[in-house]
């Protein structure tokens, strides 16, 4: 038995490209503009406004931002930000198909591979959201 694992947004962007974003968002992409403008990023702001975020306003905050700014909030996180929580931050800047195409393909990078990464991602996903997971890796 397989569960929607994915947002329902991430199912309909898959569908329909189109999205109504809503105020809400425009303020979250306002407050994380806000937290990097400054001479370094205010760390503990992009965490409570990033990580306070579900799986489907994140999704919408990380396609918002791109058309309210003119750059990808993954970009922005990866400038502000090093190390593994730079990278935790990178993942939680996109949408989950995204995030985790980008661990599917630092799993299998290099010599091996690391079923660990793998397993969560790959088992118990439906046939839908295997579809939406190669779109992104590929």
């Amino acid at each position: 038995m397989s569960i929607n694992i994915y947002p329902e947004v991430t199912h309909r962007l898959a569908q329909h490209p189109a999205l109504d974003y809503g105020t809400e968002i425009d303020a979250i992409c306002d407050e994380i503009q806000a937290a990097c403008k400054r001479l370094g990023s205010k760390e503990k702001r992009l965490i409570k406004v990033i990580a306070s975020c579900d799986a489907d306003t994140r999704t919408k905050v990380s396609m918002r931002y791109k058309e309210m700014h003119g750059k990808e909030l993954k970009d922005l996180i990866r400038k502000e930000t090093h190390g593994d929580f730079g990278r935790a931050l990178q993942l939680l800047a996109v949408p989950p198909d995204v995030a985790e195409a980008a661990i599917v393909r630092m799993a299998t990078k290099g010599l091996g591979t690391s079923e660990k990464l793998l397993y969560p991602i790959i088992c118990g996903r439906t046939n839908a959201e295997i579809e939406i997971l190669k779109k992104a890796y590929f």
